[in-house]
């Protein structure tokens, strides 16, 4: 049984998703357009999950408006998916052309000053775009926290994709067990600390877009323990496949904030960059499938 799913996984991307990546722009988005149809209007692809997130962040907002960020959000979503095929074959040159990094000055700032970056971020506008520019972007050696998948097939090709350009994948669970390493060249860690937190009772919980949310806080610890600046990377979408990036510091001395600080700035910055354009924020994932665990209850 496993050798064939071997097999079908192979023939699906070999036969399926590798020559979709290697057509060109135009034609990516005309699949795009296809797949916005498919989804919205056929399959209607989590539609129930989408407009019930919106509207418990919005609930000032107008049942018009839910579905008008609703209906964006899936011209978005679809745009997304296929511009992540796209970066299998992507060329470095054109990476680079469609994720502009507006303030690089900052971060070389901070480079100058032997200083180690906590890079925050969250799951809008195209960050896997982001996760394959950054490192020749930056001054850094940068690296990539990630929850590995089950399947060890498209966790390769993942990671694969990903690191292409340099950037270094390393597993949320490995993280504790490496050791920092002596004479290493300056590192910028990136954290989407936005995800469904995997232990409930360790994360982070506060008000966000209306809802009680957990956060994973490893972004802090790990920025206290190191004592790295930490800094918020806001994506913004010019227009379709084309990005830019804009660096904010969160802190630059965390050993000296008070516990919880640097989540609740994050946290605030985050929720103003969603709410600017809801439409790029990832509302298609369950992020709020789970209360906060009854003894955390205030």
């Amino acid at each position: 049984m496993l050798i064939y799913i071997a097999v079908i996984q192979k023939i699906l991307y070999f036969g399926l998703i590798y020559p979709i990546s290697r057509l060109p722009f135009f034609l990516i988005y005309r699949i795009s357009d296809i797949l916005f149809i498919i989804l919205f209007y056929l399959v209607r692809y989590r539609r129930n999950t989408v407009y019930q997130n919106i509207k418990n962040s919005f609930p000032q907002y107008s049942v018009k408006a839910y579905e008008k960020i609703s209906f964006d959000f899936y011209r978005h979503f679809c745009d997304l998916v296929v511009e992540s095929l796209k970066l299998f074959t992507l060329r470095e040159k054109s990476a680079q052309e469609r994720m502009v990094y507006k303030n690089v000055e900052l971060i070389e700032q901070l480079s100058s000053k032997q200083k180690n970056i906590t890079l925050m971020g969250g799951h809008y506008g195209n960050w896997e775009l982001l996760a394959i520019t950054i490192n020749n972007a930056l001054p850094y050696q940068c690296k990539a926290l990630y929850t590995p998948l089950r399947n060890l097939f498209w966790e390769y090709k993942m990671k694969q994709s990903r690191s292409r350009f340099g950037l270094q994948m390393v597993s949320i669970k490995k993280i504790l067990s490496h050791p920092k390493e002596e004479n290493n060249p300056l590192l910028c860690t990136i954290y989407g600390s936005d995800q469904w937190p995997r232990k409930p009772h360790k994360a982070y919980w506060t008000e966000f877009l209306n809802q009680d949310t957990g956060f994973q806080k490893g972004a802090e610890k790990f920025a206290k323990k190191n004592n790295e600046v930490v800094v918020f990377g806001k994506i913004k979408k010019i227009r379709r496949g084309y990005y830019e990036t804009e660096f904010h510091i969160i802190s630059e001395e965390p050993t000296l904030e008070k516990n919880d600080f640097i989540m609740e700035s994050y946290k605030d910055m985050l929720e103003a960059q969603i709410r600017e354009d809801p439409a790029y924020y990832l509302w298609s994932h369950k992020r709020w499938k789970h209360p906060r665990p009854n003894d955390l209850v205030l």
